[in-house]
């Protein structure tokens, strides 16, 4: 589209709804990973703090916990209808993914944005740092000068000392994980969550970094944390009665890979098999095999300590004939992540088609 033409539509969006985002709170997150579950562990700690609050991602969107049917497709037009929602709801927040759609829509120069929260460097990110925002959350170890706010309207989190949201320690466990967490260097925070692996620990302390920016009680961090069970393609363990078990995560950066195949590595009692579809690029496949019993990639080339398949059809057929009692079967990638009916993901489709 045309910038003019997509500007243009973008002020008519908001005049349309008549600029609904100026009676809401509105939080934007943006990064290459961590964006939904950042957003639906934020949500709940402020629901349990007793506001109400509609969430808008690419995995769809919810009003207080329950998903809404509204069409939500990253154009002006549908965030500018949900934000008026919200209004008519009377919500207290809005939080919303900020991804290359959202972008090109040009809609945030019409949103007014009390918050923004960067995961991790992106382009998506740097965009985000150039609107104006009350307050940001960013990670441990980003010049302040960039984030376009003063340094007291700013909070970091990370592992490393300097983090005002500080992972103390990490504990994983095959149903959760626990995480001890300091917040401004004085009070230590003990949480628990049914999402599994480190790299939840990041999304977890940025949304306890978020919340304590906000003025939300540190009561309700424990909580809210705990309320979030589950998020599809989060080191999703698939309900099936196998010897086996079977993850699927929709990781493709290099960092979140690497989290990811590292945990499933440490949580395996026996091995680990990984099949990785095509958005994993060829660069990251050392980090894969050098943590896996086992490696097939979609769309590789046969080369040492890789199984190539045509197809992600294909892979999961040959992995799960390798699968042994006690092993973790782990599909990584966007593909294998997706959902297209059903309320399925791709590979929980393709491993029950596959058959034991």
């Amino acid at each position: 589209m045309n910038e003019t033409v997509g500007k243009f539509k973008a002020k008519v969006a908001a005049r349309r709804y008549r600029h609904p985002s100026k009676a809401l709170r509105v939080i934007a997150i943006a990064g290459p990973y961590g964006k939904t579950t950042t957003a639906f562990l934020l949500s709940e700690i402020l629901q349990e703090a007793g506001h109400s609050v509609l969430v808008l991602t690419n995995q769809g969107c919810k009003l207080n916990g329950e998903v809404l049917d509204e069409r939500y497709d990253e154009r002006a037009g549908s965030i500018q209808r949900l934000f008026s929602l919200g209004r008519k709801k009377k919500v207290d927040f809005a939080i919303m993914e900020v991804s290359q759609a959202v972008l090109d829509s040009h809609v945030l120069m019409t949103t007014t944005l009390e918050m923004s929260i960067i995961t991790a460097s992106s382009s998506e990110a740097s965009a985000l740092y150039e609107q104006p925002v009350a307050y940001t959350v960013v990670p441990s170890g980003v010049d302040m000068s960039v984030a376009g706010v003063a340094p007291h309207q700013a909070i970091s989190f990370g592992e490393d000392d300097t983090a005002e949201a500080r992972i103390k320690s990490t504990k994983l466990y095959r149903k959760g994980t626990e995480i001890e967490l300091v917040i401004d260097h004085q009070t230590t925070l003990s949480l628990a969550t049914f999402l599994i692996g480190r790299a939840n620990s990041y999304n977890i302390a940025a949304a306890v970094a978020a919340a304590y920016v906000l003025g939300v009680s540190i009561e309700s961090f424990e909580e809210g944390v705990a309320r979030l069970e589950y998020v599809p393609g989060n080191f999703e363990y698939l309900p099936l009665d196998r010897l086996y078990s079977v993850v699927v995560d929709g990781a493709h950066d290099a960092r979140s890979l690497e989290l990811v195949v590292v945990d499933a590595k440490k949580l395996a009692k026996r091995r680990l098999l990984v099949v990785a579809d095509e958005t994993i690029p060829e660069q990251h496949y050392p980090v894969i095999k050098a943590n896996s019993s086992a490696f097939t990639a979609v769309g590789a080339h046969d080369a040492p300590g890789i199984n190539a398949a045509s197809d992600i059809q294909t892979a999961t057929e040959v992995v799960l004939r390798g699968a042994k009692q006690e092993d973790i079967v782990l599909f990584v990638g966007s593909d294998f992540a997706e959902r297209k009916s059903e309320h399925l993901s791709n590979a929980q489709q393709l491993v029950e088609g596959a058959g034991e």
